[in-house]
């Protein structure tokens, strides 16, 4: 297996969290204490050095040293390990960090209160709440409003009920109604603006997006997704069925334009793509699967098969991209590239594979994957399976790849989210090993890259075409071994799957689509 959790235990921490109005967590009383993950994990000689954020303050720190964003995704890595593997000490590392996550949020006797179902998002090494943290965090405080971590204490606690519904019904309860007043501050602060339209970059653009944003709310989706098909609730299902509405929305583009079909992140913006969020396509395919609805898988294909090759031959999940819609290309302006978009890739092409039967995404998803084996700006894995850890990201000064070696929680749990996605798919797995980057060549109408792995003699070429009509192209097969061809339409439908010999060979690529040429290795 890829997945080693060595790495994000050592990021865990027990606390026994203080008495404070409107917190409070399962069984607190006769369990005192919850689990919580340190949010940075600086590198140095002898390892890592758990550490908070903001500048030292008296016995904490300016924001704190554990927040509810990584908490509530530190939570989903153990579910979801628990339930491929059937490991004990996951199942009771999801728990505890559920509970965490559930005494952040805020639960007052007064249900009138508008902070109701919100989440502080930060807390001091002593258990302490810190809402309003410097520097200072929208909305302060904290639980104050609509937020990202209002969004991933859904995604948790969705997950989370649908793991313990059959396990351990009493927390599972517990777990249905946080999710429910959760839920509740979602609909009254964010559907209050269902059906609302506003014109951004002159395009008509949802507004009960969470926070203003697609990433988000595709968060809470799988979340909701989960818990609804596990539970069968029918008011969750409708806030469901409004939320993906929304996010669908955010899909633009055609397969020669920007942003090629991407389902954008952010609702003030239909000129921008960042790589750091974008976990919702693999949230509509899992609203098309639960739902039925069509336009949320039409999205979903669209940004897995038409925008996804196009960034994977591009460079990869850069932190910001812009361009004018209708535009042929986009100007990076933050190179920057993080854990977060790669996984974020490779979870969205899997589901999406899985939810439509598009055998190609497999293989794509495989290549997004290889970002952490290697092909990435600095060619040097970012994941290491023999500690778990995952480093926090590369920049790139000049164009140079640089590494950052610090290993947090977020890169953590990202790391090892896209690692369990390949555990469960050894496919994808054995091409996401074939990571070194041979050649990447960009053309009018055709951007190709080549990979190789040096150990197995694996090669995989990935050709993309913005060409409005089909095109020949020339692929190098060295060695002797075969290999398989996947010639594919903008919706990721194959058109042609065939074996060819090794050598210098011609394929077709379709007007929009792509085509891949795998190599397997010894």
């Amino acid at each position: 297996m890829l997945t080693n959790l060595a790495h994000l235990d050592s990021l865990r921490v027990r606390i026994a969290p203080p008495a404070v109005a409107g917190h409070t967590t399962y069984r607190l009383a006769e369990e005192p204490s919850v689990e919580v993950v340190w949010t940075y994990a600086e590198a140095g000689p002898d390892g890592y050095r758990p550490a908070g954020g903001g500048e030292p303050t008296g016995g904490g720190f300016g924001q704190g040293a554990f927040n509810a964003d990584d908490v509530a995704r530190a939570a989903v890595v153990y579910t979801r390990h628990w339930r491929a593997t059937g490991d004990a000490a996951s199942r009771d590392a999801a728990r505890q960090l559920l509970r965490g996550l559930c005494y952040l949020q805020t639960a007052p006797d007064d249900d009138t209160d508008p902070r109701a179902g919100n989440v502080v998002l930060w807390q001091q090494p002593d258990g302490r709440l810190n809402p309003s943290a410097e520097p200072v965090e929208h909305p302060d405080p904290s639980d104050g409003g609509e937020s990202a971590w209002l969004a991933r204490t859904v995604w948790a606690l969705g997950e989370g009920f649908a793991a313990f519904d059959g396990d351990e019904p009493d927390f599972a309860r517990f777990l249905r109604v946080r999710l429910r007043l959760a839920v509740g501050a979602v609909r009254r602060q964010v559907l209050r603006r269902y059906g609302q339209w506003r014109l951004v970059d002159d395009t008509a653009t949802p507004a009960w997006l969470i926070a203003d944003g697609a990433d988000l709310t595709g968060e809470a989706l799988l979340g909701l997704c989960a818990y609804t098909e596990r539970s069968g609730d029918e008011d969750a299902r409708k806030v469901l069925e409004q939320l993906g509405e929304a996010v669908t929305a955010m899909r633009t583009g055609t397969p020669w334009t920007w942003p090629f079909g991407a389902v954008l992140p952010y609702g003030l913006s239909r000129t921008e793509w960042h790589g750091w969020a974008g976990l919702a396509p693999g949230a509509l395919a899992r609203v098309y699967e639960v739902c039925g609805d069509l336009a949320a898988r039409d999205a979903a294909v669209a940004d897995a098969a038409s925008f996804t090759p196009h960034l994977l031959v591009g460079g990869g999940p850069d932190n910001l991209r812009v361009a004018l819609p209708g535009a042929r290309e986009a100007l990076t302006l933050d190179g920057v590239q993080l854990a977060y978009g790669a996984h974020s890739r490779v979870e969205s092409l899997l589901a999406t594979a899985r939810a439509t039967g598009r055998p190609a995404l497999r293989t794509l998803a495989g290549v997004a994957a290889s970002w952490f084996f290697g092909n990435n700006p600095a060619g040097v894995p970012m994941y290491d399976p023999a500690t778990g850890v995952t480093f926090d990201g590369i920049d790139r000064p000049d164009g140079l790849g640089v590494v950052h070696r610090d290993s947090g929680a977020e890169s953590t749990i990202h790391g090892l989210l896209a690692m369990l996605a390949l555990d469960a798919d050894p496919y994808a797995a054995a091409i996401a090993r074939i990571a070194e980057p041979a050649v990447r060549i960009e053309g009018a109408e055709m951007h190709s890259m080549a990979l190789a792995d040096p150990r197995t003699g694996a090669h995989l070429t990935l050709l993309r075409s913005l060409a409005t009509s089909t095109r020949a192209a020339d692929v190098v097969v060295p060695g002797d071994a075969a290999a398989t061809v996947s010639v594919n339409d903008p919706a990721g439908e194959e058109l042609e799957h065939y074996t060819t010999t090794a050598g210098r060979i011609r394929v077709l690529v379709p007007a929009g689509g792509f085509t891949t040429v795998v190599q397997p290795g010894a």
